[in-house]
């Protein structure tokens, strides 16, 4: 089994160096080989990073611009696919392993269960080792939603019966290169945010199921609160949100699809606004907008939406507060 690691870095040097020397302390199946493969995204610190991964078994791959996480690991699906590897694992640099078997168990799940086209171990917080903030995801096309299982015991009761529904995030995805000729890579108008989501949920179309090695635990570093995150998070998951659930919804489910969309997106701002972060509120609108416009790739927040797309957050700002304020027990 040859398995191609593909890690990102942008100006993340320091990260990726040691999410690279984690790595290599993995202990592969006697009938396993890894080849690990960084790409800088056109990063200010890719002369660092490149020093710092001088004399190690790696290669590096530098890009004269930012890819995304889409677009860069791409690369790394068409050197798999050019080279003849089986599986290709796509690491955050920003993860830590939580063992030495991790890729071991990984490998292990993709060879009992040929079907299987994508895998993840256990993700839990970095400062909180025994935190699980991921053990299963499983799409719920009627409502539209994704239902994440509570623990690992509920995540396999739910597996059992939606294995055709479950999608796992990138973080640490081994992919079958099988299942991605059949289903293609990943989405690269989405730049970053839900194209693992969209991934899956196409591997399944063409027959393939996703899967979790529970006995595999990954450590990623999770901020505190989800507002805590960049403005431009907050446009690429408004903007992605409707491109996934726009594309990847079955016919059965498509009724009066963009009107439900729009007013969530829509439902979204007004409650970024409602708590008190205007910046964040006003770069997801701009990711409704861009959507509706067709523009995708590489986010651009330093602009404003359309007036008539504001006007329509405005007059569903009351509704929107309704619920909101039901929600928080401070009204009807």
């Amino acid at each position: 089994m040859r398995v191609l690691v593909s890690i990102l870095n942008w100006n993340g040097a320091a990260q990726t160096i040691a999410c690279v020397q984690d790595l290599l302390r993995q202990q592969l199946p006697a009938d396993a080989t890894a080849d690990i493969l960084v790409i800088d995204n056109g990063s200010s610190d890719a002369q660092q990073l490149a020093d710092g991964l001088a004399g190690l078994p790696v290669t590096l791959r530098r890009e004269a611009v930012n890819h995304g996480f889409a677009g860069g690991h791409n690369l790394a699906v068409a050197q798999a696919l050019e080279q003849g590897h089986d599986f290709l694992w796509l690491v955050n640099n920003d993860a830590v392993m939580g063992s030495a078997d991790v890729l071991a168990q990984l490998l292990a799940l993709m060879a009992a269960d040929a079907r299987c086209g994508a895998a993840s171990p256990l993700l839990a917080i970095l400062d909180r080792p025994d935190k699980v903030y991921f053990c299963g995801n499983f799409h719920d096309w009627p409502t539209l939603t994704t239902h994440r299982a509570h623990d690992v015991a509920d995540a396999r009761q739910l597996a059992a019966r939606r294995l055709a529904q479950q999608w796992v995030p990138g973080t640490a995805m081994l992919l079958r290169l099988d299942a991605l000729r059949a289903a293609g890579p990943l989405d690269e108008r989405m730049f970053a945010y839900y194209e693992d989501d969209e991934l899956c949920a196409r591997l399944a179309a063409h027959g393939w199921h996703s899967a979790v090695a529970y006995g595999a635990r990954v450590l990623h570093a999770m901020p505190p609160r989800e507002t805590d995150r960049q403005s431009y998070y907050f446009y690429l998951m408004a903007r992605n949100s409707l491109l996934f659930w726009h594309g990847s919804t079955p016919p059965p489910y498509r009724r009066r699809l963009g009107l439900k969309l729009l007013d969530r997106a829509l439902y979204d701002v007004n409650r970024l606004y409602y708590r008190g972060f205007p910046q964040h509120a006003q770069a997801a609108l701009l990711g409704v907008e861009d959507f509706l416009r067709g523009r995708h790739g590489q986010p651009m927040p330093a602009r404003t939406a359309s007036l008539p797309l504001r006007w329509l957050r405005k007059l569903l700002w009351l509704p929107h507060v309704r619920v909101l304020r039901r929600l928080d027990g401070t009204g009807r």
